[in-house]
């Protein structure tokens, strides 16, 4: 990481700050982790979505995440990818009234401004069964 230009290591800051906030379903976190002029633009079942500012970005989050009591981050990735920041993350829980367990995987690129994301394109695989 010291070989690694300034400009990226402040976005892989940044994407450090969002997967940590994900993982502890820290919504005012999440939206700290947002430019006040920030967009998303996720692809989930059943569509596209999209939000804009932090705390419309962070609600959309709370709406995917909040209603499972079980909820775990059990993988998250920040990388580097061209001028973007690649994140990647999967989620392992049970929707409240749910029988069994499910994962869901998200994949983002995020553009990053002064540490703070300015962009998420997101695709989300959607709740799948265990294995």
């Amino acid at each position: 990481m010291r070989d690694m230009p300034a400009a990226q290591r402040a976005d892989l800051g940044a994407g450090t700050r969002f997967l940590d906030a994900l993982g502890r379903r820290d919504y005012d976190g999440l939206a700290a982790c947002f430019a006040d002029d920030a967009t998303l633009r996720p692809i989930v079942p059943p569509g596209v979505r999209e939000a804009d500012g932090p705390e419309a970005i962070a609600e959309r989050f709370r709406i995917w995440t909040e209603d499972a009591p079980d909820y775990e981050l059990v993988e998250a990735e920040a990388a580097p990818f061209a001028d973007l920041l690649r994140l990647r993350w999967a989620v392992r829980s049970t929707e409240a009234g749910a029988k069994e367990a499910t994962m869901f995987e998200q994949a983002a690129y995020a553009e990053v401004s002064g540490g703070l994301i300015t962009a998420m394109r997101l695709a989300c695989s959607g709740d799948r069964p265990l294995p």
